[in-house]
């Protein structure tokens, strides 16, 4: 139980009194009081949820709409009570509670009082389609179009041997929860065409997919939503590329390669990095590693391939395939030009699952169509490889050589990250992975296009002064950072961002950064 909330039935109605005189307390609700005076009324109520929620609705079972985050959604807390039928508006946050059944053996008990309904009983109630609220706003269960997509999305994360025991379960207690024959069916024949057992005519992309063999991610493919919004409407950025001049794209391709493979940790002297390059030469002990410099080039330095974008999702995911069987050639237990078969990970970040590969990519390509600049499809390639994350190796590499093919193809400047900017350019790709925030990467990415159209590529040694001038050598995380040849610099707001918790299957709803987080993640196998 919270320490910060006080109910007004617990005390005295003089010590209440008394302490709202004093400011010791505030009131939050009808009998609802908090100690906490610093923290916004809002927030908390919301981290306080399940105890407010439990206090006024003993027994009462979290379901409908909220029981997919086990909390809130949207502001709302949705339950189920076989007493009561009230609406209580809280400072954010509105808890609804509809007569209906109470607790069942199958539901699982929270601490403060509520129940969370089991998916199975979820499911059955969730197909009673409701009614939007006056006013406006989301009725408080499932659309079939949701319904669906949750389906699919249990079909994923919980396998299809309990998606099956969960329709099974949902219609033993479809007659409680109050759910009649006709949406049984229908909520049957939705997992049936998930697990592929019967077909289903249905509006939801993501079930579709997956009847049609190439599911997809659906917490990426919102992710790639949010950033296909935010760069619609992000400031026009263009800045002419080297068109093919033979000494200066050179150049470019060269120090294009160099730090792309140095940020990955495939570190060379440049002297060594150029006998890789431009001598054929293999640097003792450190073959492979130089096999991925000199695949690098000779994909980077090649206009032709360069100017290749794909035109379709099939060709998109092939092209892919190959330029990584280009690059990755020297590696062959690495699986050069072949997708993952198992899932990979960085740090508690979990990559796209191997068997949603293909149609994730495929996802991520079909929204190509609403960019109308080379530089935002490259940015948002650029993030599709990255957060897909398809190959066992050099996944990096290769979201920056899609990229640049993008800003190539579309006769723009090159990107290329320096060493003196990894910290931020990785930042800015976890913010948006981690926390679904696009503006740092997308603010990130504006500021090495500009950074990369300014260096004189035309010769070799100009290009390393003034490289070497504006720091992009600097392997440290301090001062002084890359700096743009007319002295500007960037401040991205990239502090670091707490991880989900990972379980199996179901998340449990957390606060982050001010906001109820929920979601859904596989374990890596």
């Amino acid at each position: 139980m919270s320490s910060s909330i006080l109910y007004a039935a617990d005390h005295p109605p003089a010590t209440i009194n008394g302490r709202l005189r004093r400011g010791e307390i505030r009131q939050l609700g009808r009998g609802i009081y908090t100690t906490d005076l610093n923290t916004g009324p809002g927030k908390v109520v919301t981290r306080s949820i399940h105890e407010i929620g439990g206090r006024l609705f003993d027994d009462a079972v979290i379901t409908d709409r909220s029981a997919l985050t086990g909390g809130l959604v949207d502001g709302h807390l949705y339950l189920s009570h076989p007493k009561r039928h009230r609406e209580v508006e809280l400072p954010g946050v509105t808890i609804t509670a509809r007569h209906g059944a109470g607790p069942l053996p199958s539901d699982t008990r929270l601490p403060g009082g509520l129940h969370l309904a089991s998916k199975a009983r979820a499911l059955a109630e969730n197909s009673r389609l409701s009614r939007a609220p006056r006013g406006g706003g989301q009725p408080r269960t499932l659309d079939i179009v949701e319904l669906a997509d949750w389906v699919s999305r249990l079909c994923q994360f919980d396998g299809a041997e309990r998606l099956q025991r969960y329709r099974e379960d949902a219609e033993h207690v479809a007659e409680t929860v109050g759910t009649n024959r006709e949406q049984v069916r229908q909520l049957s024949t939705l997992i049936g065409a998930a697990l592929g057992t019967k077909p289903a005519t249905t509006a939801s992309r993501s079930l579709n997919a997956r009847q049609a063999g190439i599911p997809y991610d659906p917490v990426r493919d919102e992710r790639f939503d949010r950033l296909a919004v935010e760069l619609r409407s992000a400031a026009p950025q263009t800045r002419p590329g080297l068109a093919g001049d033979p000494p200066g794209y050179t150049v470019q391709a060269f120090w294009e390669t160099y730090f792309s493979n140095y940020i990955e940790g495939t570190t060379f002297t440049v002297d060594e990095a150029r006998r890789i390059v431009f001598d054929g030469e293999q640097i003792g002990g450190r073959q492979a590693d130089s096999h991925d410099v000199a695949g690098t080039y000779r994909i980077v330095s090649d206009i032709d391939e360069m100017s290749r974008t794909a035109d379709d999702p099939r060709e998109f995911v092939e092209l892919l395939k190959y330029r990584h069987s280009v690059l990755m050639a020297g590696r062959p237990n690495v699986q050069p030009g072949a997708f993952k078969e198992l899932p990979n990970q960085a740090g508690q970040t979990l990559f796209v699952d191997p068997a949603l590969v293909d149609g994730t990519l495929i996802e991520g390509f079909h929204r190509l169509d609403q960019f109308d600049t080379a530089w935002e499809r490259a940015v948002f390639v650029a993030f599709v490889v990255a957060e897909v994350h398809p190959f066992v190796d050099s996944n990096g590499r290769m979201a920056r050589v899609m990229m640049n093919a993008e800003l190539v193809h579309g006769n723009q400047s090159k990107i290329i990250v320096p060493t003196g900017f990894r910290s931020e350019y990785l930042a800015s790709l976890h913010r948006l992975s981690r926390d679904d925030d696009p503006s740092v990467f997308i603010k990130a990415m504006r500021y090495l296009h500009d950074y990369t159209s300014e260096i004189d590529w035309t010769r070799d040694e100009n290009a390393e002064s003034e490289l070497d001038a504006t720091n992009a050598f600097n392997e440290t995380d301090d001062p002084p950072r890359l700096t743009l040849l007319r002295g500007a610099d960037i401040e991205l707001d990239v502090s670091p961002v707490d991880d989900a918790p990972v379980h199996s299957g179901y998340v449990a709803p957390y606060i982050r950064n001010g906001r109820t987080v929920s979601g859904y993640r596989k374990p890596v196998r």
